[in-house]
C-alpha cells in the first residue's frame, strides 16, 4: 500500500486522482486513519491553515496511525510553491521513519511551474511576480528556493549531482527531469514533493488507464473559497452570464448568528430555478482586517446551511482550506474518489453527495465551463 500525507484537501484530493488515473484502488480520509485494503490510502492535514506548532502535532499524530500499516511508500505532498510548514513537518517525519535525509521535488513542469538555477519560475515568470507575491497567508517574497523555505543550509540539486545527507531539493525544468529524480531516488530518503513528482514515482510500476467519464448531476452548489484572480473572474463571468451567483454579505461576516433568512431564501430560488448556484466573497463585502479563518469559517458554516435547506446532488468547492472547513462542517471524514475530471480536479463520493475540489490556480474542467456556459 501507498500512503499520502497531503498538507491540505485539494492536494490530498490531486494525488488521489492521479492514483485513480493509474488504476489504484484509492481512499481519501481527513478524521482518525483506519486500516484498509485500498491500494492508496490519502490522507489531508490541512496543516497549511494552520499554526506551526499545530501543523507539527497533527503530521505527527497521522504518521503515528500511518506507520504501522506497514505501507511500502509514504509520501509527503507538500504545495508545489512551497508554502506551509515543509521543513518542520519534514523533519518530524524524518525523525519518526528513522531517515536522515530527505528529497524534495515541488516543481510541477506539466502546469509550468519549474526551478532552475536555485529559483522558482511559473511560465517563465519568476514567482514572486505572480499573484503567489500577494498570498493572504504565505506571501512569497523571494524565487530563490532556500528563501521560500527560510532556510540557507538545504541543498538545491541538479539531476546530475551527488545527493548530500539532510534535506534536498531537486530541480527541474522538464518532466523528463522529474522522471529521471523518480528513476534516481532510493527509499534510503523520505520523499516530498507536488503532482509531477508522484506520478513519475507510479510510473516506475503501473500504467494509465483509460479516463471514465462521469455526468455532473443536477442540482449543483459551486463553492469559491479563493483569492486566486482567475478564480474571481470567472465568478463575475458567471454573474454576467446567468442569475446564479450569491455573494455572502457583509453582515454574515460580521454578525453570522443575525437573521439571514433573506439570503437563503434567494439562494433557494436560484437553485431551484437554475439548478446551480456559485457561492463566493465579493470583496467589497469584505470587512477591513478580516483573517483567513474567519471568512473559511463563515463559508462553511453558509454551505452547510444551504445543503440542510436544499437538494444538492453535486457539491464544487475552490480552496482546499475551505473544502476542508466545508467538510468538517458536513462531518464527512471519509471519501471515495470516483474520476479525475481534470489533473488536480477530483470527483469523490461521500454518501449520496458528491464532492469535487479544486486548488484555486488551477484551470476549470470543461464539464463545469459548460455547466456554466464559460469560455473554454
Amino acid at each position: 500500500m501507498i500512503t499520502v500525507i497531503a498538507d491540505d484537501l485539494t492536494g490530498a484530493a490531486e494525488l488521489a486522482g492521479i492514483s485513480l488515473r493509474y488504476g489504484l484502488r484509492t481512499e481519501l480520509c481527513t478524521g482518525d486513519v483506519k486500516d484498509t485494503d485500498a491500494d492508496v490510502l490519502v490522507v489531508s492535514t490541512d496543516s497549511r491553515s494552520m499554526n506551526k506548532e499545530a501543523a507539527v502535532k497533527i503530521t505527527i499524530d497521522v504518521l503515528k496511525q500511518v506507520l504501522p500499516l506497514k505501507p511500502a511508500l509514504v509520501y509527503k505532498k507538500i504545495d508545489s510553491v512551497l508554502r506551509g510548514y515543509v521543513l518542520d513537518e519534514l523533519e518530524v517525519q524524518m525523525q519518526l521513519m528513522g531517515k536522515d535525509s530527505a528529497f524534495i521535488l515541488p516543481a510541477n513542469p506539466s502546469l509550468g511551474r519549474t526551478i532552475r538555477n536555485g529559483e522558482y519560475f511559473i511560465d517563465g515568470k519568476r514567482i514572486t511576480d505572480t499573484g503567489f507575491a500577494s498570498d493572504p497567508e504565505f506571501p512569497v517574497q523571494s524565487s530563490g528556493i532556500r528563501s521560500m523555505l527560510k532556510d540557507d543550509s538545504v541543498a538545491v540539486c541538479k539531476t546530475g549531482d551527488t545527493l548530500s545527507i539532510g534535506i534536498v531539493v531537486g530541480e527541474a525544468e522538464n518532466e523528463k527531469e522529474v522522471q529521471v529524480w523518480a528513476d534516481k531516488i532510493g527509499d534510503d530518503r523520505v520523499l516530498a514533493g507536488a503532482g509531477d513528482f508522484y506520478t513519475a514515482l507510479l510510473r516506475r510500476q503501473h500504467k494509465e488507464c483509460q479516463k471514465e467519464d462521469k455526468q455532473v448531476q443536477l442540482p449543483f452548489l459551486y463553492v469559491c473559497g479563493t483569492a486566486y484572480d482567475q478564480s474571481v473572474k470567472r465568478v463575475n463571468e458567471i454573474s454576467g452570464k446567468l442569475d446564479a451567483v450569491m455573494y455572502i454579505n457583509k453582515q454574515m461576516i460580521l454578525s453570522p448568528s443575525s437573521d439571514n433568512s433573506a439570503w437563503f431564501e434567494q439562494c433557494q430560488e436560484k437553485l431551484q430555478r437554475c439548478q446551480k448556484t456559485v457561492i463566493a466573497f465579493e470583496k467589497s463585502q469584505i470587512p477591513a482586517g478580516s483573517p483567513a479563518s474567519e471568512l473559511r469559517d463563515t463559508m462553511a458554516k453558509t454551505v452547510k446551511q444551504v445543503v440542510e435547506r436544499n437538494t444538492v446532488r453535486e457539491l464544487f468547492i475552490e480552496g482546499g482550506s475551505t473544502a476542508t472547513a466545508i467538510l468538517d462542517e458536513l462531518d464527512i471524514k471519509h471519501l471515495k474518489p470516483v474520476n479525475e475530471l481534470k489533473r488536480g480536479v477530483v470527483r469523490m463520493r461521500a454518501g449520496d453527495l458528491y464532492i469535487t475540489v479544486k486548488p484555486g490556480s488551477y484551470e476549470l474542467p470543461d464539464e463545469i465551463k459548460d455547466l456554466f456556459e464559460l469560455k473554454t
